[in-house]
């Protein structure tokens, strides 16, 4: 739990980011978009496009109504502290705030709200929803389940409808399989950025007891919503993401998996240019809608 108490801790309730809105009328249903970099770059701006883009794509479900956003979604991209300047913490701090916003601030019902994650981003849409997760249970061992409040409005924050992730980097203890072998052909971590940005880690995490604690990858996935992994046979993150959709499914979430062959690591951005990026956003759009 953090102080208010500090000019350094307000400034660490404040969110920020870029909020895309379609039309002239908020939409009903929000995407909350977490960009990635390896928790060491990214920013809100350079993902404007490619949200945008997704809000726009999930058009369809609400047509014919009155809203006059014939079914695009608003989407929010909120800005988050980055390593090694700040800790894994302060993101996940960061993204967990973003959320509250929506909520509590611009009065978003938590079912109306989707979370897409890119890369490290897909793994703190993870860890967000094992927080929110860990929460719930927490409360309902205070009060009990006969005391348990319902609406959103509840000291416990609910659920989203569900998260979806792209190449999700969900594992931060030493690299094995695919992250090591991978970098060879992956255009996107390849061996330079492998050698550069993977050092972190131990720097950041320290022992592999806390690295292994910190990875959502072995987390608690009960009592999770839906999740949808995006993710290529051939890119460095597929093992971690194939784990974390076994491991998911055996605690009992709904998951789906959409798989490409020979595409680099979050090749779903390349959808104006590639094809299998064109699928697998499309893919992703209509999993989206179906919520």
């Amino acid at each position: 739990r953090r102080s208010t108490t500090t000019k350094q801790s307000n400034a660490e309730m404040t969110v920020t980011g870029k909020y895309i809105q379609h039309a002239s009328q908020p939409s009903k249903k929000v995407i909350l978009w977490i960009y990635g970099g390896a928790f060491l770059a990214g920013d809100s701006t350079g993902n404007m496009g490619i949200a945008e883009k997704m809000g726009m794509l999930c058009a369809g479900e609400e047509k014919g109504n009155n809203d006059n956003q014939n079914g695009m979604r608003d989407v929010f991209i909120p800005d988050h502290r980055l390593v090694p300047e700040h800790h894994l913490d302060d993101a996940i701090h960061d993204i967990a705030l973003a959320y509250e916003y929506l909520i509590f601030k611009r009065g978003i019902h938590p079912a109306d709200i989707t979370l897409v994650g890119v890369s490290s981003g897909g793994g703190l849409v993870v860890l967000l929803l094992q927080a929110l997760a860990e929460a719930q249970r927490a409360f309902d061992e205070r009060k009990g389940d006969n005391e348990r409040e319902n609406d959103y409005g509840s000291s416990c924050v609910q659920m989203p409808a569900g998260g979806v992730v792209m190449g999700p980097f969900v594992d931060y203890t030493e690299p094995k399989g695919s992250m090591k072998e991978y970098i060879k052909h992956d255009l996107i971590v390849n061996e330079s950025v492998y050698d550069e940005g993977i050092p972190y880690l131990e720097q950041v995490l320290g022992c592999h007891e806390n690295r292994v604690r910190a990875s959502p990858v072995y987390g608690n996935f009960d009592g999770l919503p839906p999740l949808c992994i995006c993710v290529s046979e051939h890119e460095v993150v597929y093992d971690q993401a194939m784990l974390m959709a076994k491991r998911a499914k055996e605690q009992g979430v709904d998951v789906t998996v959409g798989v490409w062959k020979y595409m680099c690591h979050v090749f779903q951005l390349l959808c104006p240019f590639v094809p299998e990026g064109k699928e697998s956003f499309d893919f992703m759009c209509e999993w989206i809608r179906e919520r």
